[in-house]
């Protein structure tokens, strides 16, 4: 008698409990699927992120690189100049040519950096 039962009980209850056996793998697969594209739209927001910034400090360290070019010229040129003020524009070049020193070390050292290393600091 209680075997009976026992099929019974099988026979009605087995095959739903395959059914969400069954429903809730695809619904775990299905959710691993979309956390694991979430995460991928993530890292692509923060490269195209990284990526903006890092052409942003590009262009202003190619507009400061030109800018010292310029003045470094200019302070060139007054330098060749016989004046009593030649000392000063000696010091003048000497500081402009060190900032451009500075501004071609920051480009260098910017241009080899990639997204990642700007993560991991």
């Amino acid at each position: 008698m209680i075997s009976s039962e026992l099929e019974r009980a099988a026979l009605l209850w087995g095959p739903g409990v395959v059914l969400l056996i069954l429903f809730g793998y695809g619904f775990l697969r299905l959710a691993h699927y979309w956390v694991e594209k979430m995460m991928e739209f993530k890292k692509f927001q923060m490269e195209g992120a990284f990526g903006m910034a890092r052409q942003y400090v590009e262009q202003f360290l190619g507009t400061q690189r030109a800018q010292a070019e310029a003045l470094m010229r200019l302070a060139g040129s007054v330098e060749q100049k016989d004046s009593h003020d030649s000392f000063e524009h000696q010091e003048i070049l000497i500081a402009l040519k060190a900032i451009n020193r500075d501004m071609e070390m920051l480009g260098r050292r910017g241009a080899t950096a990639t997204p990642m290393d700007e993560l991991s600091h």
